[in-house]
C-alpha cells in the first residue's frame, strides 16, 4: 500500500474510532454467520453467547421466525477456547425471503427468557464476487483430497498446492515411519482463521493472497500433517504440550524455519520461559508462541536424549488422566519409561538450553515475533473475532459441501479499520519475515497504538 493511502486511512481510523459501537458486556450476544453483511439466499447460522447468570452448561436456545421454529442448541464447550455457547449451524434458510429486515425470537430454556433480535438481509444480486457463481470442486492427489472453492486464489494455485501436499505428505511419512490408507482432505478457507491452520476430520487451511499471517505452506502442511498422522498412529491419551511440541520440532519451526534449541535458549534470557507444569496443564492459554517453541524444544530434547523409538513410546502410552493433572500422568509416564520425575526432566532440559548460545539476531526476532503474533490476536478478537483461534468459527467442510454453503468459508469483515488494520500487519509481517525488524518494529508499534483505541 501506499504511504499516501495508509496515511488517508490512519486519519479516517482517528476520526472515527470514537463511532465504534461497543455492546454491553451484559447483554446475551448473538453473533450471525456468515460474517459482514447478510443476503437472501444466505443460510444462517448463529452462536449466542451469555454470561454465567443468563447461560448455564445446562441451558439451551431455541430460534423461532415467523412463529416456526428454526432449530435449538444446547450450550456446550465450543473451539479450542472451551467457550460455552450455544451453536446454531445454518438453522435459517433465507432463499425465498425478500431483502429487507427480520426480527428472530430467541428462548433460553428451561427459563424461557425471551429475547428478538433484528437481521438486515440485502437484495441477492448484491452478493460479493466470487460468491455469486462460486461453488465447492476437489482433486486427488497422492496424499490428499483437495477441496476448494471456483474464483478463489487457491483454485488459481491448485497445481502448485497439490505438489507441495504431496511433497509434505511424504515427508512427514518419512519422519513418523507410517502411511496412511486413505487420503487426507484438505480444505482451503479464503480468510484469515486462526494462525492459517487447523486439524480435526481433515485438514483446513488459510490461503488467499492478502494474508496477513503470512503462511509459508510448506511450513503450514508439514505442521498439520504431522498432526494427522500423529492422530492416526493414535495412544492412551496425547497431551496437547507434546502434540504440538512434535509438530514444530518435526517441522524444524513453528511458523518458518528456526533453531529451536538457540531460540529457547533466548526465552530465558528474555525472562520469558514458562514452567513446563504450566504449559502442560493449560497450553493453550500460555503465550502462543512461546509455549509451541518450549513445546518442539523439549519434544527435540526427549528425542536427542532418549531417541526416537523410546521417546515415541513414553509419547503414546502417557495414562489418561482421571481426577489428575496432565503434568501428574506425564509425570508417571516418565518415572515409568526414563526413571525420571517431570521436575527432573525440566531440570535437565534446563541446562540444555542454558549451554546453547544464540545471536543477537535470534533474540530480536523472537521478542519481534512474539510481539507480531499477539498483535494479530488482538486485532482478530477485536475486529475479526471470528478468526480468533480459541473460539475460530469453523464448520464441517463435508456439509458445507453438502449443502452447497461457500460464503462461511470466503466472508470476512471488510470495513475501513479491516483493511487498514490487515496492510499493517501485512507490512510487519513482510518485514519480520525478511529481517527488517526496525520497520517491523515501527509499523507493530503503530499497529498497537491504534488498537488501543478501538479496545478497552
Amino acid at each position: 500500500m501506499h504511504h499516501s493511502k495508509l496515511t488517508l486511512l490512519l486519519l479516517a481510523f482517528l476520526l472515527l474510532a470514537s463511532c465504534i459501537p461497543v455492546r454491553p458486556a451484559e447483554q446475551i450476544t448473538v453473533i450471525s454467520h456468515p460474517d459482514g453483511p447478510l443476503y437472501v439466499g444466505d443460510q444462517i447460522s448463529f452462536e449466542v453467547l451469555a454470561p454465567a447468570e443468563i447461560g448455564d452448561k445446562t441451558g439451551s436456545i431455541e430460534v423461532t421466525f415467523d412463529g416456526q421454529e428454526l432449530g435449538s442448541a444446547g450450550f456446550a464447550p465450543y473451539g479450542i477456547g472451551g467457550r460455552s455457547q450455544a451453536t446454531l449451524w445454518w438453522v435459517w434458510n433465507t432463499r425465498d425471503l425478500k431483502p429487507g429486515s427480520y426480527t428472530l425470537t430467541f428462548i433460553r430454556l428451561p427459563d424461557n427468557l425471551t429475547w428478538t433480535e433484528t437481521f438486515l438481509l440485502h437484495p441477492a444480486d448484491q452478493v460479493p464476487l466470487p460468491e455469486p457463481e462460486a461453488h465447492w470442486v476437489s482433486t486427488a492427489t497422492v496424499c490428499c483430497n483437495l477441496y476448494y472453492i471456483t474464483g478463489t486464489t487457491a483454485e488459481r494455485d491448485i497445481v502448485t498446492l497439490s505438489q507441495e501436499a504431496d511433497k509434505q505428505s511424504a515427508a512427514v511419512s518419512a519422519q513418523m515411519g507410517s502411511s496412511l490408507s486413505e487420503r487426507i482432505d484438505i480444505i482451503f478457507m479464503s480468510r484469515v482463521v486462526g494462525h492459517g491452520g487447523f486439524t480435526w476430520s481433515g485438514i483446513y487451511v488459510s490461503y488467499l493472497d492478502d494474508n496477513y499471517i503470512g503462511n509459508d505452506m510448506s511450513i503450514l502442511f508439514h505442521h498439520e500433517f504431522v498432526h494427522y498422522y500423529d492422530s492416526a498412529l493414535g495412544g492412551n491419551y496425547l497431551p496437547s504440550m507434546l502434540q504440538e511440541g512434535l509438530a514444530v520440532y518435526l517441522t524444524g519451526g513453528h511458523f518458518k524455519p528456526e533453531p529451536l534449541g538457540p531460540r529457547a535458549a533466548a526465552l530465558l534470557a528474555l525472562g520469558w520461559y514458562i514452567p513446563l507444569t504450566t504449559i502442560a496443564n493449560d497450553f493453550y492459554n500460555q503465550q502462543h508462541e512461546i509455549s509451541y517453541l518450549e513445546a518442539g524444544a523439549l519434544v527435540k530434547y526427549l528425542v536427542e536424549t532418549y531417541g526416537w523409538g523410546a521417546f515415541n513410546e513414553f509419547y503414546r502410552t502417557i495414562p489418561a488422566p482421571e481426577n489428575q493433572t496432565v503434568s501428574a500422568v506425564m509425570d508417571i509416564a516418565l518415572q515409568d519409561h526414563f526413571g525420571v520425575s517431570f521436575a527432573d526432566l525440566e531440570t535437565a532440559y534446563l541446562v540444555s538450553l542454558q549451554s546453547q548460545p544464540f545471536t543477537e539476531d535470534v533474540r530480536t526476532d523472537l521478542q519481534l515475533t512474539v510481539t507480531f503474533f499477539d498483535t494479530v490476536r488482538r486485532y482478530q478478537e477485536a475486529l475479526d473475532p471470528s478468526a480468533y483461534f480459541l473460539t475460530a468459527w469453523l464448520p464441517d467442510g463435508s456439509v458445507m459441501r453438502q449443502r452447497g454453503i461457500v460464503a462461511d468459508f470466503l466472508r470476512h469483515p471488510e470495513g475501513w479499520e479491516n483493511r487498514l488494520f490487515e496492510s499493517l500487519l501485512i507490512r510487519s509481517n513482510r518485514k519480520l519475515f525478511s529481517g527488517d525488524y526496525k520497520s517491523a518494529e515501527g509499523t507493530m508499534r503503530w499497529a498497537n497504538w491504534l488498537l488501543n483505541v478501538v479496545t478497552p
